[in-house]
């Protein structure tokens, strides 16, 4: 009654109160993150990844997911535990409450995991403690790709130079490199050579890591210098390791090159990307996906993505073409596009009515400034 009082007494107040409304509404909506859904509605999640190649699926399982698991099922406010063991790779996910804030759960997690990480394989790689929300996928995936270079050149490139460029965007949190075919050293052995030469895989194996080695060897300490000293046996360029020798005889030297062929090649060719468009069919591409962090603007951050991409242009080889190939915050923008529309709809409808059922414009005034307001 006082309000509604007060506001017939003194409508110049109702009027001033009503502009601060509108423009603390205003000022608040387009300082609000666009995602497509709140907070509240995405747990917090925790991924432990443990890579252990060449190991399979029930190895993984039982020598790391296993251990994984049980140091950090005790962990507060968990939820669900959702485990992956596949060959080379275990991944599990820890999923907390909604009241459980995510930099602490992942704190817990890292701790914990700490504890068991001498009892797991030694050819394991560390594990990977990654903070996400429920449903994490990549805001963004831009496709670099070439008709004359090759998929580990692309590779190179994009880890090299664009992987940094993009992590500097706000709001960035992680970047994946989609289809990446890292550089290597491939030694193919002919196995009738080498039992030619009475060697086996594993002298083979062990002339390759004990002769490419680099050591520290100590530091060499006189009255006005100081030299730090290192062992450096590791082999530079191809040549160079198609020399290394294997075993030594009465009559000569057996080098690698002597039992087998040695090039250059992928890590793994099991990685592939693909991005077709109508101007760009079965070209060699690699893959950048990229992350928001956790409350970021989808949005926002697609369109500082798009910006840091036409600075990047400027400096890219004329052989290369980056470009987006998805963008989640399209599917973000017709939502809010729909609700605005939804919205409009509405407004018209009650306007409409009202005047209809009341004939009065006069009585349309007020439910048409008031709804705006509310």
């Amino acid at each position: 009654m006082f309000i509604t009082e007060l506001s017939i007494k003194r409508p110049a107040v109702s009027w001033v109160m009503s502009l601060i409304l509108i423009i603390f509404g205003l000022f608040v909506f387009w300082k609000l993150p666009v995602r497509e859904l709140p907070n509240g509605i995405q747990p917090p999640v925790v991924q432990v990844q443990v890579d252990y190649k060449s190991a399979s699926a029930s190895i993984v399982d039982q020598e790391v997911t296993q251990v994984v698991e049980d140091v950090i099922g005790g962990a507060e406010g968990i939820k669900n535990i959702d485990s992956k063991s596949e060959n080379g790779r275990s991944t599990i996910n820890v999923e907390f409450d909604t009241s459980i804030d995510l930099d602490n759960a992942a704190n817990d997690i890292r701790e914990r995991v700490a504890r068991v990480v001498d009892n797991l394989p030694s050819e394991s790689d560390p594990p990977q403690i990654l903070k996400r929300a429920a449903g994490f996928t990549t805001t963004m995936w831009l496709s670099l790709s070439s008709a004359t270079w090759s998929d580990l050149e692309l590779g190179d490139y994009a880890e090299r130079y664009l992987v940094d460029q993009f992590s500097s965007i706000k709001n960035v949190g992680r970047i994946l490199v989609g289809g990446l075919r890292e550089l290597s050293i491939r030694v193919w052995i002919d196995p009738i050579k080498l039992a030619a030469n009475d060697l086996t895989i594993k002298e083979v194996e062990l002339a390759m890591r004990g002769e490419n080695i680099s050591l520290p060897a100590g530091t060499l300490e006189a009255d006005n210098i100081d030299l730090t000293l290192n062992l450096d046996k590791s082999y530079n360029d191809i040549n160079s390791i198609k020399q290394l020798p294997i075993k030594k005889t009465n009559n000569k030297v057996i080098l690698l090159s002597d039992v087998a062929d040695i090039e250059f090649g992928p890590v793994s060719e099991k990685t592939l990307f693909k991005a077709q468009t109508k101007d760009q069919v079965n070209l060699r591409t690699v893959g950048i996906g990229i992350y928001a962090r956790s409350g970021a603007s989808t949005v926002e951050l697609s369109n500082e993505i798009k910006k840091k991409i036409v600075e990047v242009k400027k400096s890219l080889p004329s052989e290369l073409d980056l470009r987006v190939s998805f963008n989640r915050a399209n599917y973000v923008e017709a939502a809010i596009e729909e609700v605005y529309k939804t919205l409009l709809i509405a407004f018209v409808l009650v306007v409409l009515i009202i005047y209809l059922f009341l004939g009065n414009l006069k009585a349309v005034v007020v439910p048409a400034i008031a709804l705006p307001v509310a």
